[in-house]
């Protein structure tokens, strides 16, 4: 820590951008996608299973895209921890999509990493299962995915 920095004070932040991450995705749908846009860093890296974007413009455009092609999607958040100016969260994302699962929802398990400064994010880290997300849902893909999930929990 650097003399001069109060590490309760940079504590406190971390965990208010915490708690306005939470509070923003449980609401985060197409009609309000500016809200996160106060969350993140000019320069923010993001990546997913799938994507990997670089800057806040291409984020919010992928979070755009993102939520006009779903019916619905829903985070729960179940645990936070800080460190320093890390936040790792875990959460539920129930989402449904009229391709996938016969348009039924689809709960996926997940955790999010999350680096800071200056009271954003400047790196944002998903983790989840792709096949539980997506693979397992689609007509023949599916069946080969669970095919091989249950072999290899034999």
């Amino acid at each position: 820590m650097s003399p001069g920095v109060d590490s309760n004070s940079n504590s406190a932040s971390t965990q208010h951008l915490a708690n306005r991450v939470i509070e923003i995705y449980e609401t985060l749908g197409t009609d309000n996608l500016n809200l996160a846009e106060s969350l993140y860093s000019s320069d923010v890296h993001f990546e997913d299973p799938a994507h990997g974007i670089q800057g806040k413009t291409e984020l919010l455009a992928y979070f755009a895209n993102m939520f006009k092609n779903l019916q619905d999607c829903k985070f729960e958040f179940h645990q936070q921890m800080i460190n320093g100016n890390d936040i790792f969260l875990t959460w539920t994302m129930r989402l449904t999509h009229p391709k996938l699962n016969g348009g039924q929802p689809i709960a996926v398990e997940g955790c999010s990493f999350l680096n800071t400064r200056d009271g954003q994010i400047y790196s944002h880290r998903d983790y989840f299962d792709m096949g539980v997300m997506v693979y397992e849902h689609l007509p023949l893909l599916g069946r080969i995915v669970k095919a091989i999930r249950h072999k290899l929990g034999q």
